[in-house]
C-alpha cells in the first residue's frame, strides 16, 4: 500500500474522532435550549427537502405537472392526511394529468 495512501486513512480517521469527540467532552451537564434542540429535530428534513425537490421537478417530461403534483401533495401534508394515501394519490395524478397533455 501507498505511504501517502495511509497517511491520509490514518489522517481522516483522527480528525474524525476529535470532531467526534470534541461535543462529548465539552457537553458535561448543559443542556442545549429548545430552539437549537428543535433546530436539529428539522435538519434531516431539510437535507432531504434539498436532495429531492430537483429530481421532483424533473420527473416528467413536463415541469407543470411536477409543480401540480407537488402542489397537491403539499396539500395533503398540511391537511394531515396519511403518507400511503398521500403517495398513491399525487401518482395518480401525475399519471391522469400525463394523459391529458
Amino acid at each position: 500500500m501507498n505511504e501517502n495512501f495511509l497517511l491520509v486513512i490514518v489522517g481522516s480517521a483522527i480528525i474524525n474522532y476529535v470532531l467526534r469527540g470534541i461535543p462529548v467532552i465539552f457537553k458535561g451537564k448543559k443542556e442545549p435550549s429548545k430552539f437549537i434542540k428543535s433546530f436539529l429535530e428539522y435538519i434531516p428534513y431539510a437535507a432531504l427537502g434539498a436532495l429531492l425537490f430537483p429530481d421532483i421537478l424533473y420527473s416528467t417530461k413536463n415541469i407543470f405537472i411536477s409543480i401540480g403534483a407537488s402542489i397537491f401533495a403539499g396539500f395533503l401534508i398540511l391537511k394531515r392526511q396519511n403518507m400511503l394515501f398521500i403517495v398513491i394519490s399525487t401518482i395518480a395524478l401525475v399519471f391522469f394529468m400525463g394523459l391529458k397533455i
